[in-house]
């Protein structure tokens, strides 16, 4: 039996190996999510380096401790974090040596008091307003009550003097050292979620040209949850893309050219499209599953059902594309599709009335189409979707003007160079003239 743990052990340990490995490996690949951690773990590792060096040099801090473990937790994904984390920070460093200070002066250091104190302390750090760093709270209190130093002036000082300073090193270090833009990855993700949408339409429409039955329908079902259930972990993407931005050095030398509103309308877009997509779906489930009494619609009427099911994935695959070109054909398929559920309708009220069952599959089907074709149409004018019609980024000349007037005066500063230095032979150009007749003899 020890043998087996042991091995498992050894199993655990050359995965988590293995894996390192792998992110490393990724990480010196290219840009990603493994380089950005790699680059907040140098920089919280920097960091951490100049508060404690700061604290013993400058401060001549005892114990330089409080300054590094700051400026070590506040480096965060993006700018506002780092900042908000070094508030945080401060402000439960302050509360718990305060209530270590009040609780000395009132009542002393005894062990009655040390259980209300730190329920307290505990209660306080809490507070959803102090986010991870609440566990300062206690921390503080225990460490001032139990050294006896909650009376220390100058213990208190510094603490309180190195918990700022560390917040200040951690949010300078990651605004001035590569400060992070995650512009990459909230793209992709609205990209990946729009493209799942429309392959998912594009496979039913094969699926009811070539055949199907309940269990692709339920896959088709089951993929058309899932889509809905990723809509938040985008938004949540597009936000921390859209708070990179902020008090960011890099972007306010080089906006990002992201209409990070209209990513927000996308998705949202793509969340209410989800809907009845999944109702589509539905009723193929229920149609092919014995147990619901529906009858399932007939073949042909399926395979022009199939029609525009495909015209609104080609309208999906133009949707949010901000050129006017896309625009119109978008629309063009939404009025394809339009006109196809209306032959299809008509169809329907043309089915011999002794099978009145298959109405409720055939209405389903033309209701969920048409909601989602217009919802497609409304939500297309303020939609965006990530596009390579040009640089992500603007021109550092378009926001230093130093730099443009550098690109506007070396073209003149060339033009008179040559007027300085006069034509040149053109041959000269070339090499040294050779009378031998390298470049060909002359007669």
């Amino acid at each position: 039996m020890p043998r087996v743990d042991q091995g498992v052990g050894r199993r655990g340990v050359r995965a988590t190996v293995h894996g390192w490995s792998e992110n490393t490996r990724a990480a010196v690949r290219g840009p990603g999510p493994e380089r950005t951690d790699a680059l907040l773990l140098v920089k919280s590792a920097v960091a951490a380096v100049i508060a404690w060096q700061f604290a013993v040099r400058v401060m001549h801090s005892p114990t330089p401790f409080y300054a590094p473990l700051a400026a070590l937790l506040v480096v965060d994904r993006t700018i506002v974090r780092s900042i908000w984390q070094s508030v945080e920070r401060v402000v439960a460093v302050v509360v718990g040596m305060s209530t270590a200070w009040l609780v000395g002066t009132l009542v002393g250091v005894t062990w009655w008091s040390m259980v209300i104190v730190m329920f307290l302390a505990l209660l306080i750090g809490r507070w959803d307003r102090l986010g991870e760093h609440g566990i300062q709270v206690p921390v503080m209190v225990l460490l001032s009550l139990v050294t006896l130093k909650w009376d220390d002036v100058d213990f208190t000082y510094l603490t309180l003097v190195e918990t700022v300073v560390g917040g200040v090193v951690g949010v300078g270090v990651n605004a001035v050292v590569l400060a992070p833009m995650h512009l990459t990855a909230p793209r992709r993700a609205v990209v990946e979620l729009t493209e799942r949408v429309r392959g998912l339409l594009e496979d039913m429409a094969d699926g009811l040209r070539e055949g199907w039955d309940g269990d692709r329908a339920r896959d088709w079902h089951g993929r058309a949850t899932r889509i809905g259930e990723a809509v938040p972990e985008v938004l949540d993407a597009i936000e921390m893309g859209r708070e990179s931005t902020r008090f960011n050095l890099r972007h306010r030398l080089r906006p990002a050219r992201i209409d990070w509103d209209g990513y927000v309308m996308t998705v949202e877009a793509v969340r209410r499209s989800q809907w009845p997509v999944a109702g589509i779906a539905h009723t193929l489930v229920d149609a092919a599953d014995d147990a619901q009494h529906l009858p399932t619609p007939s073949a042909d009427w399926l395979t022009g059902y199939a029609g525009v099911l495909e015209h609104l994935a080609a309208a999906g695959a133009l949707f949010g594309v901000q050129r006017e070109e896309a625009r119109r054909e978008m629309v063009e398929h939404l009025d394809a599709a339009e006109v196809s559920l209306h032959r299809l309708a008509d169809e329907v009220e043309s089915l011999p009335p002794e099978d009145p069952g298959t109405w409720p599959a055939y209405g389903a089907l033309l209701v969920e189409a048409r909601r989602l074709g217009a919802e497609v149409r409304a939500d297309a004018p303020a939609a965006a979707v990530p596009t390579d019609s040009g640089p992500l980024r603007s021109p550092l000349a378009e926001s230093v003007p130093a730099v443009r007037q550098l690109q506007e005066q070396v073209p003149m500063a060339r033009e008179r160079l040559r007027r300085v230095i006069g034509p040149q032979d053109p041959e000269g150009e070339d090499g040294p003239h050779d009378p031998a007749g390298r470049h060909g003899s002359r007669t």
